[in-house]
């Protein structure tokens, strides 16, 4: 059975790594270490063999420019829009930069080629472009103005998740002076059903990202960035449908082989990034 290609968790390879990319699938093969014992295996790219590739970026200019060898893949495409400042997102593009080019890639493809990422929340003045609104309902008011937008290019769905801390990124923050709020579950239940209420008014789609906390807000559905059977409707061939017990236990995804590497680090540079490995404010 043909396998499904992540391009990738680990770093933005459409952004920073788009020719490393070409060549790769130029010569229809790949070879990538294991993150635990370090040995080499090669991934068959050749495109008889690949039944799509999952892009994950959060700047697309280099593929809407030029898709080259892409043009020969079923692509779908996990696409990061969060809105905040340069404080937490210092190199990724302006909203209207992303929205125009997540309009160009729906009329290329579909808007159902597309899964909008809000992700992850973080609730903070400092994060927000607007800090006179209490930064809750600064975070609502972005989804809010994302939703509009986004809805009118025909995005149908969203994928969310509070943010996590890892040790080195509360290093990060702490080295930043960068202050947050850890809300209460109970609170993020509340702030999540909030996003239920503004999503439903643009007939948007909520899904939850490893969150089974956010899976038992009535309106949130478990999320599959990578789901198997929905990319057999979309391009009308059979996959694997069967989980990636590589991700963590309660990620729904579907399995598929990851092209990336941590060390391709990422020029974004965003404060909360937990794959970054050389990167540090």
């Amino acid at each position: 059975m043909k396998e499904i290609i992540s391009c990738s968790r680990r770093t933005d390879i459409p952004a920073f790594y788009y020719e490393w990319l070409q060549e790769k699938l130029k010569e229809q093969k790949v070879v990538i270490k294991n993150l635990y014992n370090h040995k080499p295996s090669e991934i068959d790219l050749n495109p008889d063999h690949v039944h799509s590739i999952v892009l994950w970026s959060k700047n697309y200019s280099n593929f809407l420019k030029k898709p080259g060898f892409l043009e020969r893949y079923n692509l779908f495409f996990n696409f990061t829009v969060n809105g905040y400042s340069k404080v937490l997102e210092p190199h990724t593009p302006d909203i209207k930069e992303s929205l125009w080019q997540i309009d160009a890639i729906s009329k290329k493809y579909s808007p159902r080629h597309i899964n909008w990422r809000f992700d992850p929340i973080i609730i903070s003045t400092e994060g927000e472009w607007n800090s006179t609104h209490l930064p809750g309902k600064a975070r609502l008011n972005m989804f809010e103005a994302l939703c509009r937008d986004l809805s009118s290019f025909g995005i149908e769905r969203v994928t969310t998740s509070f943010l996590e801390v890892y040790p080195k990124v509360e290093k990060r923050f702490a080295k930043r002076n960068f202050k947050h709020m850890n809300l209460s579950n109970t609170l993020k239940v509340k702030f999540a059903e909030r996003m239920t209420e503004i999503a439903g008014r643009y007939k948007i789609q909520i899904y939850s990202c490893s969150n089974v906390l956010l899976e038992s807000v009535p309106g949130i559905k478990k999320s599959s960035c990578i789901n198997g059977c929905f990319l057999e409707k979309l391009f009308g061939e059979k996959c694997s449908r069967a989980r990636d017990f590589g991700q963590r236990k309660d990620c729904g995804c579907t399995k598929s082989r990851d092209i990336g590497m941590y060390v391709q680090n990422c020029g974004h540079h965003c404060l909360y990034c937990y794959a970054n490995m050389g990167y540090e404010h």
